[in-house]
């Protein structure tokens, strides 16, 4: 995942992706693994941007989350 934004607008999208995978949750074992992974990345993200005092970020987030100031 690869995003860019203000702050607001990458916590918004962090949380509807939250929501998204948090609905898929419980169906399939194999699937659950995955979103879990996910969520964890989802959290370390939403965590550093609430950090940043930034007001333009890019996030990259594939196994671990960085945030990067513009």
């Amino acid at each position: 995942m690869i995003l860019y934004g203000t702050p607001e607008v990458l916590l918004r999208a962090l949380e509807k992706e939250t929501t998204n995978l948090l609905s898929l949750r419980g169906k399939d074992p194999h699937l659950d693994k995955y979103i879990d992974s996910k969520l964890r990345i989802l959290k370390e993200c939403y965590n550093k941007i609430k950090k940043s005092t930034s007001n333009q970020l890019q996030i990259v987030a594939i196994s671990a989350c960085y945030v990067i100031e513009l």
